[in-house]
């Protein structure tokens, strides 16, 4: 098409046709993460540059390539409080923006822990691709003010029973490590440093420099020639102290005692530098290359302090939306979208629909899901739009029943049909939709 505006490289349009997967998600979830006492909360999509450098780390592969800066236009003399907003950004992950909002809305003289989830919008500037696009919505869930292992295994377990309630248990599973604390990281780092130090100028260029920097992330790359390496790298639980040692061994208890399965992955760190101990990722088990995880988080017991907050311990994941919503689509799951239109008005005629407005507005004060068929001019075409919205029942005005002062009441599902004055029609409806509903 000629001069058409398209949408930006690595973002997409949700149509109609997936929204009810969408939907059944997000109901899933509420249900489930509020029945284990979590709260809901919002918090900007933009945020400063400096929460995530501090959070995720200034040499992070989000920090270093993947964040959408915010400009503003239209400004020359610009104030120092317009220089700072330069310095803003797209929120390209959702622990931080929670934990600034847990310390500067003084969330720390609530009960703790304080148990928050979010539906973000995120965005990473990233290479875009089947089921990763720059703007991804995710699933934030984190629990602050708690260092016990039954907060980890808990989290854990609604995380669980969300996949169960959206039929993916049978194909997902869970990856556990634990990367220690600061107690014990120097020892973990020179084990992998020592490992590593012959065969430094074999690896990629990234991990040439995440050696110099954070040599955990050495075992996070998926470069073929990294990854060759790390199989026969140091176990980083090997390594751990007495406490984090214990940490771990009671969340792998709890979870048995849960009826949560999991497996041992010695090398799984996460993208991110505040992580500490418990850290875990759920793949899809056809997922044989491990390139894209369906949720994964742990625990981050000084982010807090880090970002300006009295010190908390605090746990957390995040599931793409995005992800669950493509493999349900592939897998051909069954969802059922939500019901809409109960009751469409059908007209045929001028004077019928002078008629069928004010009987619409009439239902709609009642709380009755109504709408009128617009533009089709035919009944059956009109009938055909009354099957499509899944109406259970057709109220047909023509100029016959405009004039006579009645309305045809037809089954959509059985087909009968029956004949009613206009001031009986209300509770004609109501009598026919407990009916249906007993059915």
């Amino acid at each position: 098409m000629k001069n058409q505006v398209t949408r930006v490289r690595g973002m997409r349009d949700i149509l109609p046709d997936e929204q009810k997967y969408w939907s059944n998600i997000m109901r899933v979830t509420d249900h489930r993460l509020k029945s284990f006492g979590f709260q809901k909360i919002n918090t900007p999509i933009i945020e400063a540059k400096e929460l995530f450098i501090r959070g995720a780390g200034e040499k992070s592969d989000i920090v270093q390539k993947e964040l959408f800066g915010v400009i503003r236009t239209g400004t020359r003399n610009k104030s120092e409080e317009e220089q700072k907003e330069i310095e803003s950004v797209l929120r390209p992950e959702g622990t931080a923006s929670i934990v600034r909002s847990y310390i500067e809305n003084g969330m720390k003289t609530w009960p703790q822990p304080v148990k928050l989830y979010s539906f973000m919008e995120l965005f990473r500037y990233d290479r875009p691709q089947k089921g990763r696009y720059r703007q991804h919505t995710q699933l934030d869930v984190e629990v602050l003010g708690d260092e016990a292992p039954l907060t980890d295994a808990m989290t854990l377990l609604a995380l669980w029973q969300i996949l169960q309630d959206l039929n993916f248990d049978n194909n997902a599973v869970i990856e556990l490590n634990s990367i220690g604390d600061r107690a014990c990281r120097s020892n973990i780092e020179k084990s992998l440093n020592d490992f590593y130090k012959p065969i430094v100028g074999h690896l990629c260029e990234a991990c040439q420099e995440r050696y110099k920097t954070n040599p955990l992330r050495l075992l996070d790359c998926k470069e073929k020639e990294c990854i060759q390496y790390r199989e026969q790298a140091p176990h980083i639980v090997d390594s751990l102290c007495p406490d984090c040692r214990s940490h771990f061994m009671l969340v792998l208890e709890y979870l048995d005692e849960a009826g949560v399965p999991y497996d041992l992955n010695p090398f799984l760190v996460r993208g991110l530098d505040y992580y500490t101990r418990t850290t875990f990722e759920i793949r899809d088990k056809s997922d044989k290359e491990r390139q894209s995880s369906l949720a994964g988080g742990g625990r981050y017991d000084n982010l807090i302090e880090s970002l300006g907050g009295e010190p908390a311990p605090a746990f957390g994941f995040g599931m793409g939306i995005d992800r669950i919503v493509q493999k349900m689509i592939d897998q051909e799951m069954e969802v059922k979208d939500e019901q809409g239109t109960e009751i469409l008005i059908i007209q045929l005629g001028d004077r019928a629909k002078k008629k069928a407005i004010p009987l619409l507005v009439s239902l709609g004060k009642k709380g009755l899901a109504a709408s009128m068929a617009l533009g089709k001019e035919s009944l059956k075409s009109q009938l055909r739009s009354a099957n499509k919205m899944g109406a259970k029942l057709a109220l047909i005005v023509g100029e016959r029943e405009a004039l006579d002062g009645t309305v045809m009441i037809r089954n959509m599902l059985d087909s009968t049909q029956e004949t009613v004055d206009f001031e009986d029609v209300e509770t004609a409806i109501e009598k026919k939709l407990e009916e249906l509903a007993q059915d």
